[in-house]
């Protein structure tokens, strides 16, 4: 009996490490189950963090290359702005010098208005002295038409000429006059020096 007991100890001994065996070996089949799922998971969201990395790196790479282009249009852009302003400088310049030549051309014109002006005036000065000569001339050939007037003329003529020559020959008749007044100094020096000759 105690034999039989001792089997049937060591049997229920067996019985329960084998059920604890059981119960531990399928306890781990479902935390292997569950880790083998986890780790697909795992796997799956490491294919999916791949893809999303590739995506991540040919949008950067795209990104480059878009920025490489931004770039060297912003180059291009600040050459051409570079040339336009070359250009702006250069036609601010020419506008410049263009109304430095107005303004002085503005200048040349009112002279030359004020010059035509005068010459007008002029003109119209010399047209109507020239009407007056005509008119004179036609006066005396009208009156000198005849010989009785041509006498009357020599006649006045010679009585000018006469009284002409009586006036320049008064003068001051070598005495000092001041005011048209006869003034006598009390002695007059008078110094000769002679002039020097070449040898």
């Amino acid at each position: 009996m105690n034999k039989n007991m001792f089997k049937n100890i060591a049997l229920i001994l067996l019985l329960v490490i084998t059920a604890f065996s059981m119960i531990k070996y399928v306890g781990e089949l479902q935390e292997k189950y569950r880790l083998q799922d986890s780790l697909l998971q795992a796997q799956g969201q490491i294919t999916t963090l791949a893809r999303e990395k590739q995506n991540l790196l040919q949008e950067k790479q795209s990104l480059l290359q878009e920025l490489e282009k931004e770039k060297l249009l912003k180059e291009q852009l600040t050459q051409k702005n570079n040339g336009l302003k070359g250009y702006l400088k250069a036609s601010n310049n020419r506008i410049t010098r263009f109304f430095q030549s107005n303004a002085k051309i503005q200048n040349d014109l009112e002279d030359i208005n004020i010059r035509l002006s005068i010459l007008k005036a002029e003109n119209r000065a010399l047209i109507d002295s020239r009407r007056r000569i005509y008119l004179d001339n036609e006066e005396l050939r009208f009156k000198f038409s005849s010989v009785d007037e041509l006498k009357k003329a020599i006649k006045d003529l010679k009585n000018k000429q006469q009284e002409t020559f009586v006036s320049e020959a008064e003068g001051n008749r070598g005495f000092l006059t001041k005011d048209g007044r006869l003034i006598m100094p009390e002695k007059i020096k008078i110094e000769v020096v002679p002039a020097r000759t070449k040898e």
